[in-house]
């Protein structure tokens, strides 16, 4: 599995957001995954993630799972998660997507949120499409390698 790059500002993966998640993807070119540790500051109420930060962990994943396949990078368009159990904080989590099908432009994607022993906390699904190629090229110049190694990331790299 290779690391995905990051936007050091970004709320999911960016290591310079102080009050972001810190997540570090991977793939192996046929899923994305990450591995999350939420603390008390995500709380929604006692002992339970806030299910918006589920749902950014879950949609993040996604996004990042059509960039792998189509060597595009995406926005979301639409994102419906549904939460089966109890998410808690300071407890290990694991996500995982993939891209279903690629039509008219539009990525279709598929998430799931598992705790340690691999229960299903939540499941998601989402649409996402292409940014414009000027913007892409901005955005490009934005992301790093991970672990930094001072090279400039492209589309070889997603």
């Amino acid at each position: 599995m290779r690391n995905l790059p990051r936007y050091k500002k970004c709320f999911v993966c960016g290591k310079e957001n102080p009050i972001g998640l810190n997540i570090t993807f991977k793939t192996d070119e046929e899923k994305v995954y990450a591995a999350f540790k939420p603390d008390a500051k995500y709380m929604g109420y006692e002992n339970t993630l806030h299910g918006g930060i589920a749902a950014s962990l879950l949609d993040e994943t996604m996004g990042w799972s059509c960039s792998i396949k189509t060597k595009k990078l995406y926005y979301t368009v639409e994102l419906t998660v549904r939460y089966k159990k109890h998410i808690k904080v300071n407890e290990q989590l694991f996500v995982e997507a993939f891209m279903v099908k690629n039509r008219h432009l539009v990525g279709y994607a598929q998430a799931v949120l598992k705790d340690k022993d691999g229960k299903i906390l939540a499941t998601a699904s989402g649409k996402y499409l292409p940014i414009d190629e000027q913007e892409e090229d901005k955005v490009y110049s934005l992301l790093h390698h991970e672990p930094e190694d001072e090279k400039p990331v492209t589309k070889d790299d997603i």
